[in-house]
């Protein structure tokens, strides 16, 4: 990483790139900008995001980092085009996925997910425990009707992701910075555990109703 983001200059032209990944005078790829994953992108670092201006940087990105661009430069270049795009395929990957954004963002802050956050989430220890409860039963006493009742569970657990998704979105909207930062971790760490929970149904499922039934 060469420079700050705001005076960077091309390793082959010297032209000011900014945060660029590519030069704007002589189109050589450059190192990624210090900083975040949002700087990689050219994007303020802010909680919500624009779906359609994410995309748009992206795929722009990509076609001036693609390897065929640079396959006939020199070494340096072939090689920044491979470290730049690892760069950019993270910061996508990562931005576009609000729970993955979230669990970034808390990291950002240095509160991962997972600091002091060993306990299951109150709001879903009812659901946790009614649900290992029946899987329990389930793999002992594989009846139709506990299978049905099992699926109701998964339902309901997925329909609470959901509205989950929603809350995330809705918070998104709102400030940024430390004054989200309780909220984000609760209802990721939520998100995390349902997410574990449907899983385990699903496996659990697939094993009492046979190898056909499963997708």
């Amino acid at each position: 990483m060469e420079g700050t983001t705001n005076d960077r200059q091309c390793w082959r032209c010297g032209a000011g790139v900014g945060a660029g990944l590519v030069c704007p005078g002589c189109d050589a790829p450059q190192p990624p900008p210090d900083g975040d994953l949002f700087a990689v992108l050219g994007l303020p670092r802010r909680l919500a995001v624009d779906g359609d201006d994410l995309e748009r940087r992206y795929h722009a990105a990509s076609r001036a980092l693609h390897p065929d661009r640079h396959q006939t430069g020199d070494a340096r270049a072939r090689q920044l085009s491979e470290v730049a795009s690892a760069a950019l395929n993270r910061a996508y990957r990562t931005l576009r996925d609000p729970v993955a954004r979230g669990r970034y963002w808390l990291e950002l802050h240095e509160d991962p997910l997972h600091r002091e956050n060993k306990e299951v989430p109150a709001a879903l220890a009812a659901d946790v425990f009614e649900t290992q409860e029946k899987l329990e039963e389930l793999r002992t006493s594989a009846t139709s009707a506990l299978r049905d009742e099992v699926r109701g569970l998964h339902d309901g657990l997925v329909a609470r992701l959901a509205a989950l998704d929603g809350e995330l979105s809705q918070l998104y909207g709102g400030a940024n910075g430390n004054s989200v930062l309780a909220e984000l971790k609760r209802r990721l760490s939520e998100i995390a555990y349902l997410r574990t929970l449907l899983g385990d149904i699903e496996e659990a499922l697939g094993e009492v109703s046979g190898p056909h039934s499963r997708h």
